[in-house]
């Protein structure tokens, strides 16, 4: 069979969630299908980079150019399947071009545009709608990350189950691991002028994510500890929906000087900064899965996490939960975390060996049969 695989995603320099869930499993991908009777082709609008461009004797690149910012998918990849058939194509992202091969699979992260759209813009939330309909009527499968996810969309769109495969996302644990080298993660620190001790959230700073309840959290947090006390809270990764709210709760804030944004930082250091946190706090309002909880598991950081969508799920019994709209719960996590010794110990054993249950690897596993199988 000739599998087709859209890599534009994949072969962004600044990845997110989804983007490295697409590099991974590509890259897994490979590595398991050298010796298998496929031809793989990935679709980009680039040249590949960052290691997509190595490719094994049954792989190839199809670079389909496009001079405008919008509308690649759409219009440049749909006139590419129509010229040239391919038997199935891979969309690791949501959406559909519109000319796309009967054996079409999609990978719909979740579907938190549906159940919680003022968080969203109201044009994302129109398109999401639409693209996610669309998927649900013409997609052959859907893959999606945890069972949460699964049953979301089949209830949600009335998709039946059976074309609903689970393929949870994974973690490098070859880069996300607990690290010894002190002097390596003091250099990190250093570079991002991050004081010890801190807590860190990990994600798009956006409504979503919560963070204005996280700011008001600590900001009590601090408060009660009194004048002198040295936690910081850093926030790392780029701006979005919602923002302008965030920003605003952390200058409204009596403890701003303490709440430091680091925006995008690259992936390679994130596991030293994780490494020396205090804990990872996500206090998300929904999560297909949830990556950095995963991450910061995997480093042996301790995790306070939300109890919403899939994060108990992907957390298990390796996570402080609270309820994403209780300031108060949020604020005890973090004094618990503070004041009780053995507890990040505890998190950190059993973080650790959760961690281990996810990995890309695995993941592209499950993704094999259903790409091939017809």
């Amino acid at each position: 069979m000739l599998i087709g695989i859209e890599a534009t995603r994949a072969n962004k320099p600044n990845k997110t969630g989804v983007e490295w869930y697409a590099w991974h499993v590509i890259q897994e991908l490979k590595r398991q299908t050298t010796k298998d009777n496929n031809s793989w082709i990935l679709y980009s609008n680039a040249p590949l980079v960052n290691g997509l461009e190595i490719l094994p004797e049954n792989w190839y690149e199809v670079r389909a150019t496009w001079p405008f910012p919008y509308g690649w998918t759409q219009f440049r990849l749909s006139h590419e399947l129509k010229k040239h058939s391919i038997d199935v194509l891979w969309m690791p992202g949501t959406v559909l071009p519109r000319f796309h091969p009967k054996n079409t699979v999609v990978t719909a992260h979740d579907i938190g545009f549906h159940r919680l759209p003022k968080l969203y813009k109201p044009r994302q939330v129109h398109i999401h709608e639409h693209v996610m309909r669309e998927i649900a009527k013409k997609a052959e499968r859907i893959l999606t990350v945890s069972e949460f996810s699964g049953r979301e969309m089949a209830e949600a769109y009335g998709i039946d189950p059976k074309k609903i495969a689970i393929t949870s996302c994974g973690v490098d644990h070859t880069l996300y691991r607990p690290i010894r080298d002190a002097a390596a993660i003091e250099a990190r620190l250093r570079r991002y002028q991050i004081p010890k001790p801190y807590f860190v959230a990990v994600g798009r700073l956006e409504a979503k994510k919560n963070i204005t309840t996280l700011v008001k959290a600590f900001t009590q947090f601090k408060i009660r500890r009194g004048v002198g006390d040295p936690y910081r809270l850093i926030l790392i990764g780029p701006k979005g929906f919602g923002y302008d709210a965030i920003k605003r709760e952390i200058m409204n804030s009596t403890v701003k000087s303490d709440i430091l944004e680091l925006g995008y930082i690259t992936e390679i250091d994130l596991p030293y900064i994780l490494n020396s946190a205090e804990a990872l706090i996500h206090p998300s309002w929904y999560e297909g899965f949830g990556i950095p909880p995963v991450q910061a598991m995997a480093c042996g950081c301790s995790v306070v996490s939300s109890n919403a969508a899939s994060l108990p799920e992907v957390c298990g019994e390796a996570a402080i939960y609270f309820s994403p709209g209780e300031q108060e719960e949020l604020t005890h996590a973090l004094d618990r975390i503070a004041s009780e010794p053995g507890l990040k110990s505890d998190l950190r054993v059993k973080g650790i060996a959760q961690a281990a249950k996810f990995t890309w690897k695995a993941t592209a596993e499950k993704t094999l049969p259903v790409l091939t199988r017809w």
